[in-house]
């Protein structure tokens, strides 16, 4: 699978190509029917969708390149973003300290494509009941049933048991995993089986059951990673449409042009951008229709912060006019945090391999050039768990007596999962790794001392690292973003907040004995398999598991909400409407992803969930794309 080839350049522009000099007259060539501010995971399919009407002119800005390295098609080099070295193109967003906590490293994508080029590809749209709930708390035309046909607009399955609710002829292509190419995966497979937990081959049915686990479907073309850039702006198209849609990388837009109505309302009718290492040269485009913002749940909520719109006193700490005051601009900030159970297994059935011996990850990678196999090919992970916590025990074992399968509907309204357990046959070896033998550390850390020894250099005689990732997928927690200063290129600041609400403790602890169980049923196999504790909790009290959680908090990436899809002032928890505190957040954007008190504004990303999905994103993302552009087109179906 010859990934080495860019026979023609992208046709990506300079700020000075697509946009008028500040002070220059305006030229006719500068105003677009369309301004989408982001081109990444949901912004190149809004790209996309706009243009194949040839009447529309779009303009894309991105503050990445397109960036068609080699390196962006392989799936196993760009998948784990943490990963010292990982060759992905990356923007750092600063998080805040967390009180008593480890500090995550935050990483978005930054590039054609956004996080669609760097993450794990793991396709997942969402539990039917999660959507049909936003529908019942009064967002009309969010209901299952009404998004399904984006999702399967957008999908090119190419399983060959491709179902009604998989679509096959979109340009993202997308295929289910159904044997393990490690045996450290099969045995952790074996194990979740021994404990009474069956595993699909599509969690993205209509109705699964809640304590699950499921062989991954991923965003792969033949043997190279799909990102929404390959899928929806692939050269050619871009070529083709380039009379009509303009891509702008390298770029900021430094702010929104918004102005005031005759009617005495606000109106945003153009972007300033400039070159993102050219400060100072500012320049103008003009949007005839409307602009969208795609940057994501942290950069869409500092775009609108910037352009003076969100929590007043916040903008006014920063001298930025304010035009409209939204407090639920970068409120609500939600992520799915987690924490690994580290396990020694073979370095033969580890990931590690390929960093300690040289000529293995060389004939793997001459594998996956040649015959597009090997490791090279894989995702990270090849199964997940998807479980409701409250199905488990306080062991983590299921009911002596299993529940009937429709109680363990995921069509429930109550019974949306809650914790996300991976298995990935690799990690990262500690300084000091946490094990029961371990002396009580009475404090946590999150800084390392002069005197902390380096990490034991793994070789390849020593055992290799698999992780088991308990990920937090229904969260209370909520933080916020951001402004640093009123400096379009000052990271923003991202207050993560995990645990800010005691009641996430309880699912953790059940995830984390859930992966001891699966471990435990790996090493009760029969087969004598390694699978020896290296940095698991000391114990399973409470005390102990809460505090390696903290110690060992990691992000998922999964970045949502910071711009909800609610009303302005939403009816406040306990008034008797149903609401409780999440859903008593202030929104952002209406039904029709417009923004409160703006006209001619919409946001469309993962930003606009009311609530994180219990579920990876990059689907979901895809799908508030395609709906955006059929709201702008007209074409959206009306819903009661």
């Amino acid at each position: 699978m010859w990934p080495f080839s860019t026979p023609v350049p992208f046709p990506e522009l300079a700020p000075s190509d697509v946009a008028s000099p500040i002070g220059a007259a305006p030229s006719d060539a500068n105003v677009y029917d369309y301004i989408i501010v982001g081109g990444g995971t949901a912004g190149c399919v809004l790209a996309n969708r706009l243009t194949a009407d040839p009447s529309i002119r779009v303009l894309l800005v991105e503050r990445g390149h397109a960036a068609r390295t080699w390196h962006a098609h392989v799936p196993a080099m760009n998948a784990d973003p943490s990963r010292p070295g990982v060759p992905s193109h990356q923007w750092n967003s600063l998080p805040l300290p967390q009180p008593g906590a480890a500090v995550p490293q935050m990483t978005i994508g930054r590039a054609l494509g956004g996080t669609s080029r760097i993450n794990s590809m793991i396709y997942t749209r969402g539990f039917a009941s999660e959507f049909n709930k936003w529908n019942a708390d009064g967002r009309k035309g969010w209901s299952y049933e009404d998004l399904l046909p984006y999702f399967l607009k957008s999908e090119g399955n190419v399983d060959p048991d491709q179902t009604s609710y998989h679509g096959r002829d979109g340009p993202w292509k997308t295929k289910t995993w159904t044997s393990f190419y490690l045996k450290s995966t099969d045995m952790v497979a074996q194990a979740v089986k021994s404990l009474g937990i069956p595993i699909i081959t599509d969690i993205n049915a209509p109705s699964v059951p809640v304590v699950t686990g499921a062989m991954v479907t991923v965003t792969h073309n033949g043997a190279k990673r799909s990102s929404t850039s390959e899928a929806f702006l692939p050269l050619e198209l871009a070529l083709e449409r380039q009379d009509r849609l303009k891509i702008c990388t390298g770029a900021i837009v430094t702010s929104l042009d918004i102005q005031n109505t005759p009617a005495g309302s606000k109106r945003a009718v153009g972007v300033f951008i400039e070159a993102e290492k050219e400060p100072g040269e500012r320049f103008y485009a003009r949007a005839k229709r409307e602009v969208v913002v795609c940057s994501g749940a942290i950069g869409s909520p500092q775009v609108l912060m910037l352009s003076g719109i969100g929590p007043k006193e916040h903008l006014k700490e920063h001298g930025i006019t304010v035009h409209k005051d939204l407090p639920g601009v970068g409120s609500h900030l939600q992520d799915h945090m987690g924490v690994a159970l580290l396990y020694q297994i073979p370095m033969k059935d580890s990931m590690n391999r390929m960093e300690v011996d040289g000529l293995y990850a060389l004939w793997e990678f001459i594998k996956y050039l040649l015959f597009g196999t090997g490791f090279f090919l894989f995702p990270l992970s090849q199964i997940a768990l998807f479980i409701h916590s409250k199905f488990l025990s306080d062991t983590a074992d299921l009911p002596s007596t299993p529940p009937s399968p429709e109680s363990l509907s995921s069509a429930l309204p109550n019974n949306i999962p809650d914790i996300e357990i991976l298995s990935v046959s690799y990690g990262q070896p500690l300084s000091t790794p946490d094990s029961p033998s371990d002396a009580p550390d009475p404090s946590i850390s999150t800084s390392v001392s002069p005197t902390t020894p380096p990490p034991p250099a793994l070789t390849r005689t020593s055992p290799g690292l698999l992780s088991l990732f308990t990920m937090l997928v229904q969260p209370r927690s909520t933080g916020t973003v951001r402004l640093a200063s009123a400096d379009p290129r000052a990271t923003p600041l991202c207050d993560l907040a995990y645990f800010s609400d005691p009641t996430d403790y309880a699912p953790v602890r059940k995830g984390i004995k859930l992966c001891k169980r699966i471990a435990e049923g790996v090493r009760k196999s029969g087969e004598g398999y390694m699978m020896k504790e290296y940095s698991v909790p000391k114990s399973e009290s409470d005390e102990d598991m809460d505090a390696f959680a903290r110690k060992n908090l990691i992000t998922a990436y999964h970045y949502s909400s910071t711009c909800r899809m609610a009303p302005e002032h939403p009816p406040a928890a306990g008034s008797g409407s149903g609401s409780d505190a999440l859903s008593a957040a202030p929104g952002v954007v209406d039904d029709e992803l417009r923004v409160h008190g703006v006209e001619g504004l919409r946001v469309a990303d993962c930003s606009i969930f009311p609530n994180i999905l219990a579920v990876h994103l990059q689907a979901p993302a895809v799908m508030v794309a395609e709906k955006c552009a059929d709201l702008l087109l007209g074409a959206a179906p009306k819903s009661s």
